[in-house]
């Protein structure tokens, strides 16, 4: 098998879902009037927080087929737990900050609300490492018993599990109570039931590498229609208010989001070679997605004293390029500083390295941030 072809794809699916989460927040920062297709498109994006998930599980089963590393634990305590806490810290100060200024909250009492709800219930952009590691400790314990169960079965059986859920919250109005609505808005994302489709189908589609790749050439034609198809249909749910909200965590989103990810490993087989740009981004995905919020609450800011008003499509240019060139900047830094990629997560591997490598599990792990062992 072609290892590094496969890290080509890998490469291009994971800054392709990188790029999605930018522009969405860049669209979402741009447009503040309701917009039906910005919001369309911005529904469309949300299939990359569900896609970080599946890479993370596809590389971990198609890296380790018989058993873990020894340190399997101890890379993601330091390169996802680690930036989980402290980025999650950050956050919570720079918010609680913001709201001491601007009433008479004191600071600690808004820091030390914004900390446990950031931490313990993922109430930040952060909040799918927090999915990511429920998904460790399963395939931890659960690995050696998947690959003894047919996928014919797995799969089907995550997949009603996971619209069950999703449909629960998705229909069920709310309890009225402020935990009964804080439940329905935020805190029903973070429970692995609303992801456990992706994990079982990352899980096999890396564990049978050959034969994913195989059925994803067979129906190459199925494979291409499939994002217009999936997609038009959940724009119509959304636009005919079935779905009210642009979220991934809707029924429809798992269509979408499925086959948006075999869409893109498919061009990635197709091309001769995924450009380097591709690679570049998904060697600082981790960083990018943890630092671009910062970066574009700063634009904001400094868009705000212009004395013109900008076009809006440039907005959304200077929004996401700016943000995405400050986020690599920053995660450069940190990995040039005693212990900052505790914070920031490793700078990914790149091509060159990859090429270099012989043994399988080091090819497939190019990053360790977290969509990549996540």
């Amino acid at each position: 098998m072609d290892q590094r072809k496969t890290i080509d794809e890998v490469f291009l699916l994971r800054s392709m879902a990188c790029l999605g989460i930018v522009f969405l927040h860049s669209f979402s920062r741009s447009f503040l009037e309701t917009n039906t297709v910005v919001n369309s498109m911005n529904l469309l994006f949300t299939f990359a927080t569900p896609t970080f998930v599946f890479i993370s599980i596809f590389i971990l089963a198609r890296s380790y087929q018989d058993q873990l590393p020894t340190n399997f634990w101890g890379k993601r305590v330091k390169y996802v737990l680690f930036p989980y806490l402290l980025f999650g810290t950050f956050y919570a100060g720079s918010k609680g900050l913001e709201v001491a200024l601007s009433s008479e909250t004191s600071f600690l009492s808004a820091f030390g609300s914004f900390l446990w709800r950031h931490l313990l219930l993922g109430d930040y952009h952060g909040y799918f490492i927090l999915i990511i590691l429920q998904f460790y400790v399963l395939y931890y314990f659960f690995h050696s018993h998947l690959k003894k169960w047919s996928p014919k079965v797995v799969l089907p059986v995550a997949f009603l599990i996971t619209s069950a859920y999703l449909g629960f919250f998705n229909f069920v109005p709310p309890v009225q109570t402020p935990l009964g609505e804080y439940i329905w808005a935020k805190l029903y994302w973070i429970p692995f039931l609303g992801w456990l489709f992706y994990f079982t189908l990352a899980y096999y589609c890396g564990r049978y590498y050959p034969a994913f790749v195989s059925l994803i050439k067979k129906h190459s034609k199925l494979v291409l229609a499939g994002p217009v198809l999936t997609g038009s249909l959940c724009v119509f749910l959304y636009q005919t208010d079935v779905f009210g909200k642009i979220s991934s965590k809707q029924i429809d989103m798992l269509f979408f989001t499925t086959s948006m990810i075999f869409f893109i490993y498919y061009v990635g087989m197709s091309i001769r070679r995924v450009p380097d740009f591709f690679v570049f981004i998904s060697q600082y995905a981790f960083g990018i997605y943890l630092f671009h919020p910062l970066f574009m609450a700063f634009i904001y800011i400094g868009l705000s004293i212009l004395p013109i008003n900008l076009p809006v499509m440039i907005q959304v240019a200077v929004y996401a390029v700016v943000s995405v060139i400050l986020s690599v900047i920053a995660t450069y830094i940190m990995n040039k500083i005693p212990f900052g990629h505790y914070m920031s997560g490793k700078i990914g591997m790149g091509r060159k390295k990859v090429s270099e490598q012989k043994v399988p599990v080091s090819v497939i792990v190019p990053q360790q941030g977290v969509a990549n062992k996540s």
